[in-house]
Order: C-alpha cells, then structure tokens, then sequence
C-alpha cells in the first residue's frame, strides 16, 4: 500500500491526496479529540453533514417566570447526513466525544444514524436526534455536580457494501456553560 500525503481544503476542511481525489484516514489526533477511523475513505461526494446542532437544555420544567430551582442539564445532539446511493443497503453513523471546558473527555460513544427520507437527487438523508450527555442535577436538598459538556465533537461514517466512507471532517459542536442554560 502506497503512503498517501494529507493536505486540508481551506474551504471545508476535508482531506485529499496531492492530486485533489479521495483518500484514506490515518488516525492522528489528541487524545480527547475523537479521531477519524483508519482506513475509511474520505470522499464528500459519497457523504456529506446537511445539518447539524447541539444543544443544552434544563429538562426540569419551571412555571413560566418562576423558576424552579431545580435544573437537571442535558446535551442533545441533531444530525442529518446526506449519503449517496452506491448501493442500496447501507448504514450510517458518528463516532462522537463530549468534551468539558478544559478539553477533558466527559463521554463517548458510536450513534447509528436512521433513514430519514430519499433526497431526490442519488441520495437519502439519515438523521440522528439524541440525548447525548446527562450534566449535573439540583433539585431540593441534594446536588449531583457533573462535568459541565461544552464540546460536541463527531465524524460521519457511510457504510455500503465492505467500504466505508467518511468526508473527513472532524465536525464541532459549542455548547453554552450550565450557567447560561438554566
């Protein structure tokens, strides 16, 4: 196997060979920085992030202009992934990390996209809508501090037949501090 050079695409990040084509990934990242899977090939024309959020909610309800006091902090994440149809079964997922305020790794786990819908034009969309990350609860008379989620970091993943393609982007999410989400 030939060794193959990695250049980033100012424009969207994504990885090519020195002559522009798709290429492989090597794993080389940080250790909380969720790393690309070795051997998938990068191509964005086979799969491409559409949309995509993180989000911070408070899941114990207050009265409209009453707080509660109480706060229970959830991180929920949204994609949806455009993939090619090059054949007709394939899977879709992200290798996705939580990292705290200081970068430290708070959680990880691989998250299987579903079908969502064809997208007319030799694609489907898959989607994922997730409770990624339970943080710290207070209620009355008791706390349980958590590290406070502010990073969502993920790569997509298309898989159709034995091949298994990526655009080779490290996608980021910025989540707002538990203080800012109560």
């Amino acid at each position: 196997m030939s060794s193959t050079t990695l250049h980033a695409r100012p424009a969207s990040g994504a990885l090519t060979n020195n002559s522009g084509e798709p290429t492989t990934l090597e794993s080389s990242t940080s250790v909380a920085s969720v790393a690309p899977r070795s051997g998938s090939i990068v191509d964005p024309a086979i799969i491409r992030l559409s949309d995509d959020a993180a989000v911070k909610v408070n899941a114990l309800p207050s009265r409209s202009g009453y707080s509660s006091g109480m706060s229970r902090m959830q991180t929920h994440l949204h994609v949806e992934v455009w993939l090619k149809n090059l054949t007709y079964a394939k899977n879709a997922w992200i290798d996705v990390h939580v990292l705290d305020d200081v970068g430290e790794l708070v959680h990880a786990e691989t998250l299987t996209l579903r079908y969502a819908r064809p997208a007319g034009d030799g694609g489907d969309f898959f989607t994922l809508d997730h409770l990624l990350y339970d943080g710290s609860v207070a209620t009355e008379g008791s706390i349980e501090q958590r590290p406070d989620a502010r990073t969502v970091q993920y790569y997509l993943y298309g898989e159709m037949g034995e091949r298994v393609f990526s655009d080779g982007i490290l996608h980021v999410c910025i989540v707002r501090p538990d203080y800012e989400s109560t």
